[in-house]
């Protein structure tokens, strides 16, 4: 476990650098190196974590959700890493767009410790630090496409634009990526024509 005040030093360095990134690529290989710290051990224990905030979802979502979660944060994971140690990220071109600096206000805001549910600060930072690979870097939605959400609405994309069921309905949570988002809130039944 990192001391709290180091830990918070070092996001502090993070969303500073984060906020000065000067394309994609350059905020892709700042994240990847952060990344790159965290040990099998950490993923397990993110593991973890994912499986206990779902332990109260009804059990039938649950069997749909977890594994679109697991399947994005280990997959992304996995990805980031290929790419950190391998590839690299030249293919990812322009200026980071969205809000990143508001991206950032949220990781410096982000409690020491979730009163729910114990989780560290060190772990939190991962999620987050995945979440801002996918959407800032990518251009990807912070949900993937195919996550389930009830009422038997998914994360869909169709001709190039990206539509999420709760896109604008999560933006009252305070650290919710939802407001970061690329993607578009999706027509639901009930919604008011255009």
């Amino acid at each position: 476990m990192t001391d709290p005040e180091s830990l918070r030093t070092r996001i502090a360095a993070i969303s500073a650098k984060m906020r000065r990134a000067a394309s994609k690529r350059a905020l892709a290989e700042l994240v990847a190196g952060e990344v790159a710290t965290y040990t099998l051990h950490d993923l397990q224990q993110l593991r973890g974590s994912v499986e206990h905030d779902l332990r109260h979802v009804p059990p039938h979502y649950r069997a749909k959700l977890e594994p679109r979660m697991m399947e994005h944060l280990f997959g992304t994971h996995h990805a980031i890493m290929l790419r950190y140690r391998r590839e690299g990220f030249h293919d990812l071109r322009g200026p980071v767009e969205g809000k990143i600096g508001e991206f950032c206000d949220l990781l410096l805001g982000l409690p020491d410790r979730d009163d729910r549910d114990g989780r560290d600060l060190r772990l939190v930072l991962l999620y987050y630090l995945i979440a801002a690979y996918t959407i800032f870097a990518c251009g990807l939605p912070g949900h993937p496409v195919g996550t389930p959400f009830p009422g038997g609405f998914l994360v869909e994309e169709k001709d190039g634009t990206y539509y999420c069921p709760v896109r604008e309905k999560e933006d009252e949570v305070e650290t919710s990526i939802c407001p970061f988002c690329p993607a578009e809130q999706s027509r639901l039944p009930g919604d008011e024509p255009l």
